[in-house]
């Protein structure tokens, strides 16, 4: 299994790729600029970490269809605006940055598919920080954590390509960066050993 994340190269990414907790997750780093300078089906699995340049993942657009197409898996965290990949259909939303630190706060999600394989590694309160946006998932993908309203912020494609689409806008790398919001470390390490496991 052969691992690369595309990155801006922002200081909490930089932050990021200096933890050695987390460097057995990935093989390569890919700034998103340079993309042309590498052979993309040389991995398995590609991670877009969140607030990449959507210009430049217009740029590269093709690409990563080609890659998805050849059956690999995509991975794509935090806001996915634009329209930048089809068959995502993203809706923005407000984020809840305090919930936690109120009296018997909860974030309300509801787990959706909980049989599905990712479950094994990943704890579902660990996916509950917050989100910026929901999806409204192509049918045949399988939401796997959703809002009262039935909106997904979390789900898996294998229909729209030939490959595995991984779409979530939780931003883990983001707040693993700045150093703050626990749940995203074993969340990470969970989708991590997702990653590795097949």
């Amino acid at each position: 299994m052969k691992v690369a994340i595309i990155t801006n190269h922002y200081s909490f990414q930089n932050r990021f790729f200096e933890l050695e907790e987390f460097q057995y997750m990935y093989d390569d780093i890919l700034p998103i600029r340079f993309l042309h300078r590498y052979n993309l089906l040389e991995y398995d699995t590609i991670i877009v970490q969140e607030h990449i340049s959507v210009f430049h993942l217009k740029r590269y657009r093709s690409r990563l269809i080609q890659f998805l197409k050849s059956g690999k898996r995509l991975i794509i965290m935090g806001e996915v605006i634009d329209g930048w990949l089809p068959h995502i259909e993203w809706e923005t939303s407000e984020v809840n940055f305090s919930w936690w630190v109120k009296k018997d706060g909860d974030l309300p999600l509801i787990q959706r598919n909980s049989s599905h394989e990712i479950y094994q590694y990943i704890h579902f309160p660990d996916l509950k920080w917050h989100y910026h946006g929901t999806f409204h998932p192509p049918q045949g993908a399988v939401s796997l954590a959703e809002t009262p309203e039935g909106k997904s912020i979390f789900y898996i494609d294998r229909v729209s390509y030939h490959g595995e689409l991984i779409v979530t806008s939780v931003d883990p790398t983001y707040h693993i960066g700045l150093g703050f919001i626990t749940q995203a470390k074993p969340f990470l390490h969970g989708l991590a050993k997702y990653i590795h496991a097949k």
